[in-house]
């Protein structure tokens, strides 16, 4: 599972389940903070918001040269930042605020653990349900007609599946990234896997966007998605060499958040 699913959206679930975790620490530290007549829903804040600010700031410093302006850079929906610089982050605000505010100690530390404790327990469940999950064994259609099995075609090499469509906003966003990356990486493989569209629409809108790929395949049944639970679109899911799902994005990808991951996981290889 990739998303949580409300009515007709798709959210992405790895930041549903922080603000549910940061909601019970909140609600936690209110709790132990009413013992000591202590208020530290600020301080909590403080350090949330901060340690994001600062891990955003090194992720753009870092792939700065992939951003064409500033507003990308500004723009966090690509959910770019560095784990490292966020967490040291948060723990040196903890620190200050803990030395700063005696106080509100057991109400701080209280927040803080429980927020910890839950997203380390829910981001242990995904990394779980991720080792049972592999690139199926389908035979999908390329535009031409021909058939392909998507196992085969990423055994063997980092494979990068992108589920998309033609009426899908962001998937058409992100598709000149994708094409980039694909004459950027050739070590990894690239599928793009249309979803549930005629193949003379992909076809046309190819065509009108001057956008060619390598391996581009049809899913009329969207049966990728509905065999991994991956809701929603756009979605990057990326595969082994052995075919084990190792990573997933719902949402629109960036220069920038695309080359943090295969950075990432081209040095796992």
């Amino acid at each position: 599972m990739t998303a949580v699913v409300v009515g007709p959206l798709a959210l992405p679930l790895s930041p549903m389940l922080l603000l549910i975790s940061v909601l019970l620490g909140l609600l936690v530290a209110a709790l132990v903070g009413r013992k000591y007549q202590v208020s530290v829903t600020d301080p909590l804040l403080t350090i949330l918001l901060g340690s994001l600010l600062i891990g955003r700031l090194v992720f753009v410093a870092r792939f700065a040269d992939n951003y064409q302006n500033v507003w990308q850079m500004l723009d966090i929906r690509d959910r770019g930042f560095d784990l490292v610089a966020t967490v040291l982050a948060a723990l040196t605000i903890l620190i200050w605020l803990l030395w700063r505010r005696r106080q509100q100690r057991q109400a701080l530390l209280a927040g803080v653990l429980t927020v910890a404790m839950l997203f380390g327990a829910f981001s242990s469940v995904i990394y779980l349900g991720r080792q049972q999950a592999v690139l199926p064994d389908l035979t999908l259609q390329q535009l031409n007609g021909d058939s392909v099995n998507l196992a085969e075609l990423g055994r063997g090499q980092l494979t990068v599946v992108n589920l998309w469509a033609t009426w899908c906003a962001p998937c058409r966003r992100e598709m000149p990234v994708l094409q980039h990356a694909e004459q950027q990486y050739p070590e990894v493989r690239f599928v793009l896997l249309n979803q549930r569209e005629h193949p003379e629409t992909v076809h046309y809108y190819l065509q009108q966007a001057g956008l060619q790929f390598q391996h581009l395949l049809l899913d009329r049944q969207g049966q990728l998605a509905t065999d991994l639970g991956a809701y929603g679109l756009p979605m990057t899911l990326y595969f082994s060499a052995e075919g084990q799902l190792l990573q997933s994005h719902m949402g629109e990808l960036s220069a920038a958040s695309l080359a943090q991951s295969l950075q990432q996981l081209t040095g796992q290889q």
